[in-house]
């Protein structure tokens, strides 16, 4: 549909503002904070039915964190496994699914590849307004890869008077860090601007090296009493120098990789009364991966030492939604989505037995029906029910169901509940892969069912909170690799394997300080394979009976949080990960290998300098792993040592 459109821009609309009239009639306390993600309608609800996350992006700044993956370790049942240096691919696990079961997007924009598979190493925090991360099935409202969650990033969009910020510093490693922002705006017009970049020259020998650029932009426009416009851009570019081999083996003097990305949308919704209120959606994600690893030197002409690729990879979407106000604490959503899937790559392999080149080419189409019915049952009630049918070109129809309630007891506890089902589609090069590898056309989606338990207590005044969730997820068809197909031609991949994942995850909260936050995170997470597919191995991936790979059983972290003066802030972070199975894929066949736990803490300040006029001049400092803890994420790839940083930030209103 979107196949020859060079720019498509996105409209993900935000309920009327007369929706925020559901609010039953209860203490202010006991409301919960609206998040878009988990409902599509920013409609506020006695007890929202899901678990839900809000990272602050003035929070995550004043951290001194400039990367999504270091913040998304914040949330309990995230965990990030990166392969050593900044830069190298680093993948999400979320409640212990796989790296490919979280739908990502940036201002409704979906930025994973098709099959699901983001790698976070070069999406930054720069002109984030917040990221909502949704854990617990939502292909419901978002189709395929939302199996254990949604992370959505929201641009700021300007609010308040004008300002510019700026920000120049260094550290470790040669690091260069520099930003330039304004933003501003009022109820009708607001607006951000954005431009960053970062490098560092890594943490190994030779061939390290690491830059990223971003320039980001919002505009919000509200033309009319009834009409939201919303238009945001975000472009990236990154490049990544790495020495290391598949096995993690420092060797390779000039392999890089180059990253280029855009990301389109629009917003925009219409209220035809009090009760309807009209929604569209356009989105477009556009991905150029560049690989390039030439001969090391003039010599390298023995075996295999040369590799060159290029992709295009595109994303787009429609999406039309009605939202319909019934009674007086209720939302009827009904809404339909086309999108469309597709890749172009070419890449060319040299070999002393000459080169080889490659091209490859395919599209998938999606169309979608979903419906939400969100509201009050009474002032204590609330409820969540919703289902979502699909049509794809590959694997025919496919329905996702989810239901949640939500109940308060009293002003101080909360009890919540619900289940689901969800589905991961298969990867295009698992679908259309030609060659020596073959992909299989009749694939079936991965699929899970889940459902958890959930309770909030509120003590101290609202001062202390308290939470606790369990949940239980089984995940069958996923689709395993063989080298040994049943005859010539043969597919190699197949819907085989499959393993469950259950957990508990506890938080918890005190701002009864002054000016000062306690928080502490704890998950636990018990995974184990229930069908091990083709590879039967102790060094298999799947196991039977084993945990998934590269998920500790257990995480553990404790913050606290100080502000002080204009601005100040003062931050100390301490995440335990516990040990986790792997396999040292440097020997063949791959063997089992258990990674030791390591504890890592983090210390960043604020501390305001001066202020001129209606400027604010601060020093921004930051030591990541202070106690220059050694470990590994992943087997035989290390990772950073003690790295700090020192900056000034510069505001202007």
């Amino acid at each position: 549909m979107f196949r020859h459109s060079t720019v498509v821009l996105c409209c993900t609309l935000f309920a009327a503002p007369a929706f925020g009239q559901h609010i039953p009639t209860v203490a202010r306390d006991t409301l919960s904070p609206v998040v878009i993600t988990a409902t599509l309608v920013s409609v506020a609800t006695v007890a929202p039915t899901a678990t839900t996350t809000v990272l602050s992006g003035d929070e995550l700044r004043a951290q001194g964190i400039t990367r999504v993956a270091d913040a998304l370790r914040l949330v309990p049942g995230a965990v990030l496994m990166g392969s050593g240096p900044l830069g190298s691919q680093t993948s999400l696990f979320l409640r212990g699914g796989n790296s490919n079961y979280v739908r990502v997007l940036v201002d409704g924009v979906a930025i994973n590849d098709a099959g699901g598979a983001f790698d976070f190493s070069t999406l930054t925090v720069g002109n984030i307004d917040r990221i909502e991360v949704v854990r617990g099935p939502a292909s419901v409202l978002y189709g395929a890869d939302a199996v254990t969650g949604v992370v959505q990033i929201f641009t700021r969009d300007g609010r308040g008077p004008a300002s510019v910020n700026a920000l120049v510093g260094g550290g470790s490693y040669g690091t260069v860090r520099t930003e330039l922002g304004t933003q501003g705006g009022d109820a009708r017009v607001g607006y951000s601007l954005f431009g960053g970049h970062q490098s560092t020259n890594g943490i190994l020998a030779f061939n390290n090296k690491f830059t990223d650029d971003v320039l980001s932009g919002a505009l919000r426009f509200k033309p009319d009493a009834r009409t939201d416009l919303h238009l945001a851009a975000r472009w990236s570019s990154a490049v990544y120098h790495y020495p290391t081999k598949s096995d993690g083996t420092v060797a390779d003097h000039n392999a890089e990789q180059t990253d280029h990305r855009l990301v389109l949308s629009a917003d925009g919704s219409r209220r035809l009364s009090d009760r309807v209120a009209v929604q569209l959606s356009l989105t477009s994600n556009e991905f150029l991966p560049r690989s390039n690893d030439g001969p090391d030197s003039p010599g390298d002409t023995v075996g295999f030492y040369g590799y060159f690729a290029r992709a295009t990879r595109t994303h787009r979407t429609a999406d039309a939604r009605v939202n319909l106000q019934y009674d007086t604490h209720g939302v009827l959503t009904v809404g339909t989505e086309l999108v469309e899937d597709h890749e172009t790559s070419t890449s060319l392999s040299l070999s002393q037995y000459g080169p080889s080149a490659g091209t490859f080419e395919a599209s998938r189409h999606n169309s979608a029906m979903y419906i939400q019915i969100l509201g009050d049952a009474t002032s204590r009630w609330s409820y969540q029910v919703g289902g979502r049918v699909e049509q794809n070109s590959a694997f025919g129809a496919f329905k996702t169901l989810r239901a949640g309630i939500a109940y308060i007891v009293s002003s101080k506890l909360r009890l919540r509940a619900s289940a689901g089902s969800a589905f991961n589609a298969p990867s295009f090069f698992e679908n259309f892969a030609a060659g020596y590898t073959v992909g299989n056309p009749d694939l079936l989606p991965e699929q899970s069912r889940s459902a958890e338990l959930g309770v909030e207590s509120y003590l101290a005044g609202g001062d202390l909170v308290l939470k606790a969730t369990g949940y239980v997820q089984r995940f069958h068809d996923v689709i395993q690799y063989t080298d040994t197909p049943a005859a010539p031609g043969a597919p190699n991949y197949y819907n085989v394997a499959a393993a469950d994942a259950n957990g508990v995850e506890l938080e918890a909260a005190y701002r009864g300080f002054d000016r000062t936050t306690l928080s502490l995170n704890f998950a636990l997470s018990d995974t184990k394979v229930t069908a091990a597919g083709f590879d039967t191995g102790s060094g298999a991936s799947y196991v039977v009976g084993q945990k998934l790979i590269r998920r500790p059983p257990n995480t553990l972290s404790v913050a606290a949080a100080r502000t002080f003066g204009r601005g100040g802030a003062l931050t100390l972070v301490a995440a335990r990960i516990g040990e986790r199975d792997d396999r040292d894929f440097a020997v063949y066949p791959a063997a089992p290998i258990t990674l030791p736990a390591f504890t890592k803490v983090d210390v960043s300040a604020v501390v305001p300098l001066r202020s001129v006029g209606r400027s604010l001049v601060a020093l921004v400092g930051r030591v990541d792993n202070l106690f220059d803890s050694k470990y590994q994420e992943i087997a035989r790839f290390g990772a950073p040592g003690r790295q700090t940083f020192l900056g000034i930030r510069i505001e202007r209103q």
